[in-house]
């Protein structure tokens, strides 16, 4: 969907409004993190999971030389097909009985946009790879 707004507008405005009215399986290409949209919403926490499922990432790749034309690819990043978020999970045991803990996903490099706060800092340590731990409580016998 192409739209030319009003001149003086916020664009931004006008395109999660067409996401939203477009349906569930929407998807916006933007790298723009609407961090200053985040703080003007009233349903924070939902908006932060609608954003982490709909919006898809571009970067530009090199260039290269195709039929006597300069190209470059357009390189898009989609969204993970599970939440990385914190989750309680049950562990059925040996004996039948369920066990519940949580698991807590840890941040890798390449979460630098991802949280809203701005408070994650990669660096050459950190991992590239899922990390998580999960936290079960002990059992006294």
């Amino acid at each position: 969907v192409l739209y030319r707004t009003p001149f003086g507008s916020n664009d931004d405005w006008f395109w999660m409004h067409a996401a939203l009215w477009c349906g569930r399986s929407t998807m916006v290409v933007s790298n723009d993190e609407m961090r200053d949209h985040f703080f003007q919403m009233l349903l924070k926490r939902s908006f932060a999971r609608w954003k982490e499922r709909h919006q898809v990432h571009f970067t530009f790749g090199n260039w290269y030389q195709h039929d006597q034309k300069k190209k470059r690819d357009v390189e898009l990043t989609f969204p993970d097909i599970y939440s990385r978020r914190i989750q309680r999970v049950a562990l059925l045991q040996d004996d039948g009985n369920e066990l519940e803990g949580i698991v807590i996903p840890l941040a890798r490099r390449g979460d630098e946009q991802r949280f809203l706060d701005g408070s994650h800092e990669a660096d050459e340590s950190t991992p590239t790879e899922e990390t998580y731990i999960c936290i079960l409580p002990t059992q006294n016998k």
